[in-house]
């Protein structure tokens, strides 16, 4: 065997594998770094209610997006930590700003929007966040999330640490918000909702979400050009009137860590409770593989008729039926196998499931409300998995009551630890 197999490396073969290493490397971070600076910056998108008394215009809320110079300079102060005496004029600012919406004349849509967002901007730096949009909550990582839930007790501890005076123009802000969204000239448009309830969360003020939740969906139109302003009544149970899951999820979570038992239960009455809301739930999951198993037997029809023609045993007219018959045979009983496999799943339940006897149909349609109310029985019971049912009091006791009008259990005996 030859020796040059054993002889050392020179120094110069290695320094030429040391550059062919790192080449490759230099340019997968130029490559990176060109991609970083051409990625496109996100925009808020939201669909408005097509109810609405005026044509939407896809420019108004997009131009109320963008901040003015004083929002532009106030976004630019967000990012450093502001005085308590800064964080009071800011307050008085946006409760001035609310006063000065009704001033004169009836507000339009987009100056709402721009209050709005202003007061949301001045409420993120009460909680000590920058505010955000929804569509940059969907990119939220698991660790993310578990450094949101560290950072919820600095943002609690922080408004509890302000001077009575400016928890005292916090609340006048609150105040001020729930005027606007309650005022008879306003129609709450899905915008609106989504600015008022991120500008309360931020506040730590769920009082008034059920509130608002009512108004949104019951809350008289009024008449665009009429002199005085007349209204009209609307449909509670229109699909258009549904709160936004994204929505409700977030009032809910606020109520939730402002321990306001009373608030999570009304807010999952009038957002997850309403007929409304279920119906929004078919149209956008239930209808298509309805209308599909509506156009099934259509479809297995002409199947059938097509497959008779390919045999010489029997008439053609037998044979399509006994196609067509062992067609829908197979998809009815591998429709029926998959709806009831969703709707008896129970791998996401953890506290609260269906009380025995619920209808298949009510379960499935009713699961956001199911999960709601799961998330707030978790929240106010012992979190050790061991200790479940061994919670006690008037507020525990009147929530087991409750969960069970709603044709539900809490703690099920067969399903706890153990108790299998």
């Amino acid at each position: 065997m030859s020796n040059r197999l054993f002889k050392p490396r020179s120094d110069v073969c290695r320094i030429c594998d040391f550059i062919t290493s790192q080449k490759p490397s230099l340019r997968q971070q130029h490559r990176l770094s060109k991609a970083i600076n051409t990625i496109p910056l996100r925009t808020f998108i939201t669909t408005s209610r097509k109810r609405s008394s005026k044509p939407p215009k896809s420019t108004s809320f997009d131009s109320s997006r963008k901040p003015s110079d004083s929002n532009r300079a106030h976004a630019q102060s967000s990012r450093r930590h502001i005085t308590e005496a800064e964080l009071a004029q800011e307050l008085r600012h946006g409760v001035q700003a609310c006063s000065n919406l009704f001033s004169e004349t009836v507000p339009s849509e987009k100056a709402i929007l721009k209050v709005l967002h202003t007061c949301r901007l001045i409420a993120a730096d009460v909680a000590g966040e920058p505010a955000k949009s929804s569509e940059a909550k969907k990119d939220v990582t698991a660790a993310a999330s578990l450094l949101s839930l560290a950072d919820r007790g600095s943002k609690e501890l922080r408004v509890q640490k302000l001077s009575r005076e400016t928890q005292f123009l916090v609340d006048e802000l609150s105040q001020a918000l729930f005027s606007i969204a309650s005022n008879e000239a306003v129609f709450i448009s899905p915008e609106i909702l989504e600015l008022y309830i991120s500008a309360q969360s931020c506040l730590g003020k769920p009082e008034t979400f059920p509130g608002v939740f009512y108004l949104y969906a019951n809350k008289p139109i009024p008449i665009e050009g009429s002199k005085p302003i007349q209204f009209k009544n609307q449909n509670p149970n229109k699909v258009n009137n549904a709160i936004p899951i994204a929505v409700a999820d977030q009032a809910l979570q606020t109520a939730i860590d402002a321990r306001e038992l009373d608030v999570a239960m009304d807010i999952i009455d009038t957002a997850y409770a309403q007929k409304a809301f279920r119906r929004a739930k078919f149209i956008r999951k239930g209808l298509l593989p309805a209308t599909g198993l509506a156009v099934a037997p259509i479809a297995a029809y002409g199947v059938a008729s097509q497959l008779a023609m390919f045999q010489n045993t029997m008439e053609p007219g037998m044979a399509t039926n006994i196609a067509f018959a062992g067609i829908l045979a197979y998809m009815g009983f591998t429709t029926t196998i998959g709806v009831v496999a969703v709707t008896t799943a129970n791998d996401q339940m953890d506290r609260v499931t269906w009380a025995p006897g619920m209808p298949l149909r009510e379960r499935w349609i009713r699961e956001e409300e199911r999960a709601a109310i799961d998330k707030v029985a978790g929240s106010w019971g012992f979190h050790e998995k061991w200790r479940r049912g061994e919670e006690e009091g008037k507020d525990w006791d009147r929530l087991r009551l409750w969960i069970g009008n709603k044709g539900m259990l809490l703690d099920a005996v067969e399903l706890m630890e153990g108790m299998e």
